[in-house]
């Protein structure tokens, strides 16, 4: 690493991560969780088909269209995707 960027924090970590695939009305899901060390209500959720990501807590769940935009669904497969995450967030 060279003079060209000041750097504010490099640190490499070991994190447990959960992977769940489950298949829906609509379609299969599959997702990695990591739990937010610096908020434990949050999580950072992976939805690994569309290299789609969010720090999510379960407050987040309810607010309109959240679910919808981040992970770019539909309102159906997001209705399915946010019963899924009330179970696990």
């Amino acid at each position: 690493m060279g003079d060209k960027f000041d750097y504010l924090k490099d640190e490499t970590v070991t994190k447990e991560v959960r992977y769940i695939s489950f298949m829906g009305k609509l379609q299969r899901y599959d997702f990695a969780f990591m739990q937010h060390e610096e908020n434990p209500k949050k999580h950072i959720v992976i939805y690994l088909q569309k290299n789609r990501f969010a720090l999510l807590g379960k407050d987040d769940l309810y607010k309109k269209g959240e679910i919808e935009h981040i992970f770019h669904e539909t309102q159906m497969e997001a209705d399915e995707i946010r019963e899924f995450l009330e179970e696990i967030l």
